[in-house]
């Protein structure tokens, strides 16, 4: 392997981070903003809900979009969702209209992306992309699939590391958890069997359904949302249990998403004393352009960054999350 070893981070340490946090604020020092502004969203990834494992294909998605981070000027750091659809099994996903795929077949669809991705930038070592591993609560959720998933991350990060890949691309688990799909208890569950395995963190790239959407709330309750779910739900799945990172859909027009994300920020501030970070920001403007949406949910990239983004800001008990990068990623149907 020729390459250089470039910056590869793990968003392992979150229990440092949070540390570091308390500390830091309690000393009265603020980290700085890194390429972060109200006005300038950063550019969107495209993800993918996925109706194929075939490792040919992946390769080459992977090598495209290496190819294009080479050829933009400077290191390119983007975060990209595959989303494989729901556990048909504890031992298989749902894909997208076509046949079951296994965990195996997955994982050898994620390496093969992965490889394309480090061919594709060529002489360029710095740049990076953070593939998210997805499923969804709205099919078999157990505890057994939460393991049998984070096992398949440990895998994919393995056969990475063994190539180098691991340099340039950083892999973590997903699961597009939304209050409408599964009742909180057997999610939880599923986050719970994935934290008892894991060595890589777990990305939720879901919605707040039903919850409570004005910015006017202290924090200090924990309102309902669908389902039976309650913001302390959403909070465990998203940034409570140890792996777990939120990557929130902000896909309405009307900002009600950005501030149901901003609320349980808050909740998670005040109530639980776990200021939340955001690792970025979801929409789906490529998916309802390709094929239709509701004329209300299709926000573009940037404007559910910057609703996003600016709903955290407007709080003094939620503005220290935009001291961090927030990255932008757009899903299609692939």
């Amino acid at each position: 392997m020729n390459k250089q070893v470039g910056l590869r981070g793990q968003y392992m340490g979150k229990v440092f981070v949070l540390i570091a946090m308390v500390v830091m604020l309690g000393f009265g020092y603020i980290l700085p903003v890194n390429n972060v502004s109200a006005s300038a969203p950063p550019p969107a990834a495209q993800s993918y809900y996925m109706d194929t494992v075939d490792t040919v294909t992946l390769y080459d998605m992977g090598y495209q979009k290496g190819l294009a981070d080479y050829k933009k000027a400077g290191t390119q750091n983007s975060m990209v969702i595959l989303d494989f659809g729901g556990q048909s099994s504890p031992t298989s996903l749902s894909l997208f209209g076509m046949p079951d795929a296994s965990l195996t077949q997955v994982a050898a669809a994620v390496e093969a992306y992965s490889r394309g991705y480090w061919k594709g930038t060529a002489s360029d070592s710095l740049s990076t992309v953070h593939i998210i591993v997805g499923t969804n609560n709205s099919y078999t959720v157990t505890y057994e699939g939460g393991q049998n998933f984070a096992n398949m991350i440990d895998d994919i990060n393995s056969h990475n590391n063994m190539n180098s890949y691991s340099d340039q691309v950083e892999v973590d688990g997903g699961n597009d958890m939304e209050p409408g799909y599964d009742p909180a208890s057997t999610t939880i569950e599923w986050v719970n069997g994935y934290d008892s395995v894991n060595s890589y963190s777990l990305y939720n790239y879901g919605s707040a359904d039903g919850c409570y959407h004005t910015n006017l709330n202290s924090g200090t309750i924990n309102y309902s949302c669908n389902n039976g779910w309650t913001y302390k739900d959403i909070q465990y799945i998203s940034w409570g249990a140890s792996p777990a990172w939120p990557l929130p859909e902000v896909y309405d027009n009307s900002g009600d998403m950005a501030e149901q994300w901003q609320n349980i920020a808050k909740y998670s501030a005040v109530t639980a004393a776990k200021p939340m970070r955001f690792s970025a920001s979801l929409t789906q403007y490529a998916a309802c352009t390709s094929t239709g949406c509701h004329s209300e949910l299709d926000n573009t990239p940037s404007q559910g960054w910057s609703q996003l983004y600016s709903e955290l800001y407007s709080d003094s008990k939620t503005k220290s999350a935009t001291n961090y990068p927030i990255l932008s990623t757009d899903i299609r149907w692939h």
